[in-house]
């Protein structure tokens, strides 16, 4: 969400300022997407739960260091991944082991769907979107999450991904032409639902 409405405007500006109203609004906004991402990010349940309240916490007690944001879920998705790979690089450090961003291995999961289709039908397109997205690497299933799920800009999609702008369009593109090629008629059924 950009905050773009004069109500959201209003409530970011309370927001900043350490308005608890605003702060529950926020919250419970965005609150499902950031869980959602940090599950594909391969986070276990109660870490993911536990960094998105350290990353709430972090704001209220801090808000002052946040009066520049204009992108609210942009800065949210970032944060929590990097306080995600935080978490589990120390557990990596703490067992002895190295890791990279690329540890945290993302997987979309087609649990979306579950509101559009029907129950009979639900099994078999959710088999097929699964072994369509199986055609895609770990960084190209994320860069489609958040550019057709969580619909961020090409320049917050980079940020996020630690690429250059011309690198994360360079991604979705060919991202979308592997997932065309392998399944024209499921790709066109996808577009429809999520891409328009």
């Amino acid at each position: 969400m950009n905050i773009a409405t004069p109500d959201h405007i209003r409530l970011f500006s309370k927001f900043i300022e350490g308005d608890n109203e605003a702060f529950s609004f926020f919250y419970e906004f965005f609150i499902n997407d950031l869980y959602a991402y940090g599950i594909s990010l391969g986070g276990e349940k109660e870490v993911v739960k536990d960094a998105i309240q350290d990353l709430f916490l972090k704001i209220y007690f801090e808000e002052k260091n946040f009066s520049s944001i204009d992108h609210l879920k942009y800065f949210l998705l970032k944060s929590l991944k990097n306080r995600l790979y935080n978490i589990y690089k120390s557990k990596a450090v703490s067992a002895s082991t190295g890791i990279s961003k690329d540890v945290m291995e993302f997987s979309i999961t087609t649990t979306v769907l579950d509101e559009i289709i029907n129950e009979e039908d639900r099994a078999i397109i959710k088999q097929q979107v699964d072994a369509l997205l199986l055609n895609l690497t770990t960084r190209q299933k994320e860069a489609i999450y958040l550019r057709f799920i969580q619909e961020l800009g090409y320049e917050e999609i980079a940020e996020i991904m630690d690429i250059t702008q011309h690198a994360a369009r360079k991604l979705i593109s060919r991202s979308l032409k592997r997932l065309r090629d392998s399944e024209p008629t499921l790709f066109i059924c996808l577009s429809l639902l999520f891409l328009s």
